[in-house]
């Protein structure tokens, strides 16, 4: 860590030095240099080398260029010298700098009347502040270019700032503003034959419909860019555009289409060495695996993106790829492996949430700093008009009548300009309302979402701490017991410790599976994958399960379910549904006593009833009974132990399939759980991430 520290010393001490000497040599060279021309290229050059917070020395070395070319009718190249230094300075990411470079250039060319360039240079400012994450100021240039481009009838400049415009709504997720200025820039490019600009609008319209959910409309435009691209030979295009054909036809269950899309963006990507794509390919990949049931496959692809993503620093896309490893490794019986992907994504989510913090406070104090600049840009632009109009009224003879006209025609452009300001302020104003309703939603959104963590983490430990220990203590006393007592036990007592290790292993298991089925609940990895259920025959799965525990306490449980019935549900789900009731009503069952399940049909839903006869619960527990917050918990009449999990993950499930559960129960007289699922209509189902 010492190491770096003075590593970063040593570098900016270094660049501090060059720095200075950059400037000083500069200085020498202009004192040496005898043509005008080169004079002029030195002072901006020198202007440059310091920082804008040094708006006097930036000034001074400006207005000597400026009146230079002045003298030697060099203005228009002086303007095209501080266009070219502000693209050096956009291409290496100064942005700061090089909207003041060009900002500069825009003074001499509204001065020369040379209005196109005018209208390019607002453009660039406008993609400067973009990536300053000054949207509002982004999209005040952008305006200006535009109407400049409208003024000109330069129709290749209005389709791209209509493109530019689009693509500021589009990050702002307004997805209809963002397809209405594509659109309209489509329609320019169209009329343009430019077949770059029709292959980036073709691309943006099929992200903006996509994420609208209309994938068919989505994927057309997609393969309009690709034919187009395939012109151009831009393999990166290409690539980016098989990339998002498979990611549609993976939502509209076309998996072996998607497959091979993502073969094909792979090879370019490869071929290309796109590493960031190569992430989001694999990632995809591994989603597709995930829904056709391959969790090796999905395991191996997740992997491969997650290594990519960890170099790249892509947070969010390695929150996507432990999701993904958590639930293949649970699906492969893999607990170890998937609580340990589970914990890494708890972390990663965590950081992800302190990320968006502080991209947050970065916007803010980004926003508070190009204030400052755009004051300092200001007052060099003011002090520069000050001094070019000392300078021209040395040389210039005033006519009355020449005055009056121009006060005159100044009037007029005030009372146009004053009616132009209001219009583009209550543009400004109405976007900048909706970014601040945008981020207040979206604080709120986060904030609900870190509460509901915390709740989850919480419960998650306090089960492993207070109800995992029992059964993994039980079995460390009994087995000790066993080894250091081997030759004083008969086979009896042996066989009953043995029993009792069982039991205590039965119980840690079922607790483990409760607990990890309810995290991947929680944490919106598990999927929803509704089929026609015979629910005759899924009770007697679940029976045949539970009928150890039954006939150990003599218990008598009786399916009753109608043999016509079928419902549309998750089998797996379904199945822990059943499991926890049932296992719960035996537990709470006196010996010689019965469970009873029941159906009846009632609107297009199918009613399930678990009743027993057993001890009941009290009003206080009915309360609670589905409650995340309050353990409910109590031994059953042969003591069995459980950890208030199974009633919760009932709950969800039922909620998921969209049915209801509710409880009805007498003290001393028993229990009746009953809940509701769909009845099963003879139509395809789609499989939906939940």
């Amino acid at each position: 860590m010492k190491n770096k520290i003075l590593f970063f010393y040593f570098l900016f001490f270094f660049i501090f030095l060059y720095g200075q000497n950059s400037t000083t040599s500069l200085k020498t060279k202009l004192q040496q240099e005898q043509v005008d021309t080169s004079k002029v290229r030195l002072n901006v050059e020198i202007a440059n080398s310091f920082s804008i917070k040094q708006k006097d020395s930036v000034l001074h070395y400006y207005n000597k260029a400026l009146r230079l070319a002045d003298s030697i009718s060099y203005k228009h190249n002086l303007a095209d010298l501080l266009f070219s230094h502000g693209t050096e300075f956009e291409n290496i990411n100064n942005f700061e700098q090089a909207i003041v470079n060009y900002e500069l250039s825009i003074s001499i060319y509204e001065e020369l009347e040379q209005v196109e360039n005018v209208g390019s240079l607002y453009n660039l400012i406008g993609y400067c502040y973009l990536n300053l994450y000054a949207e509002d100021k982004a999209i005040e240039y952008y305006l200006k270019s535009l109407n400049i481009s409208q003024s000109l009838n330069d129709n290749e400049g209005v389709a791209m700032n209509y493109n530019d415009i689009g693509n500021l709504y589009y990050d702002q997720e307004h997805y209809e503003n963002a397809i209405t200025y594509f659109k309209k820039a489509l329609s320019l490019y169209e009329n343009l034959e430019d077949k770059e600009g029709l292959s980036s609008v073709y691309t943006n319209l099929g992200n903006a419909y996509s994420d609208l959910g209309d994938y068919t409309k989505g994927m057309d435009y997609y393969r309009r860019s690709i034919h187009l691209e395939l012109e151009l030979n831009d393999e990166g295009g290409i690539a980016v555009n098989y990339n998002n054909l498979g990611d549609c036809n993976i939502q509209l269950g076309d998996l072996e289409n998607a497959e091979s899309y993502f073969e094909k963006a792979i090879e370019i990507a490869n071929k290309i060495n796109d590493q960031e794509l190569l992430a989001i390919i694999y990632l995809n990949l591994a989603d597709l695996q995930q829904k056709s049931k391959k969790y090796s496959q999905t395991i191996f692809y997740a992997l491969k993106s997650l290594n990519i993503s960890k170099v790249l620093g892509r947070l969010e896309i390695q929150s996507e790829d432990l999701k993904y490893l958590a639930e293949a490794y649970e699906r492969k019986g893999d607990v170890e492996n998937a609580l340990l992907f589970q914990k890494e994504l708890t972390v990663v989510n965590d950081s992800l949430l302190n990320y968006e913090k502080v991209k947050k406070v970065q916007l803010f104090n980004a926003l508070n700093k190009l204030e400052q600049n755009s004051t300092t840009i200001s007052d060099l632009a003011t002090e520069n008009r000050i001094t070019q109009l000392k300078y021209k009224n040395e040389k210039k003879i005033s006519h009355y009548l020449i005055i009056a006209i121009v006060v005159f025609a100044f009037l007029i452009i005030v009372l146009i300009h004053q009616q132009t300001a209001k219009k583009k302020a209550y543009n400004l104003l109405e976007f900048r309302n909706f970014q601040i309703s945008r981020m207040n939603t979206e604080i709120e959104e986060q904030r609900d979402y870190l509460n509901q963590l915390n709740k989850t983490k919480d419960k998650f430990f306090s089960i492993i701490a207070h109800d995992l220990k029992n059964p993994f203590n039980s079995i460390k006393g009994f087995t000790e017991l066993l080894i250091d007592n081997r030759g004083d036990y008969d086979s009896e007592k042996q066989l009953k410790f043995l029993r009792i290790i069982k039991d205590s292993t039965v119980k840690a298991s079922t607790l483990l599976n409760n607990l990890l089925t309810w995290a991947n609940s929680q944490s919106g990895n598990l999927t929803y994958s509704p089929k026609k259920i015979e629910l005759v025959l899924q009770v007697i799965d679940v029976v045949s399960l539970l009928e150890i525990q039954a006939v150990k306490k003599d218990i008598h449980i009786f399916n009753n379910i109608d043999h016509n019935l079928t419902v549309a549900g998750d089998e797996n789900m379904v199945n822990t549904i059943f499991r926890n009731l049932i296992s719960n009503a035996v537990k709470f069952t006196k010996p010689n006593g019965e469970v009873r399940i029941e159906s009846s049909l009632k609107n297009n839903m199918v009613e399930i009833s678990v009743k027993d006869n057993g001890v009941g619960i009290s009003d206080e527990d009915l309360k609670n009974i589905f409650s995340l917050e309050v353990k409910n918990t109590q031994l059953g009449t042969a003591k069995e132990q459980g950890s208030g999990l199974g009633l919760i993950l009932c709950k969800d499930f039922v909620e998921k399939h969209g049915g209801k559960i509710w409880v009805n129960s007498v003290l001393g007289e028993g229990t009746e759980f009953t809940f509701t699922l769909p009845v099963w209509k003879d139509e395809e189902l789609d499989v939906f991430i939940l």
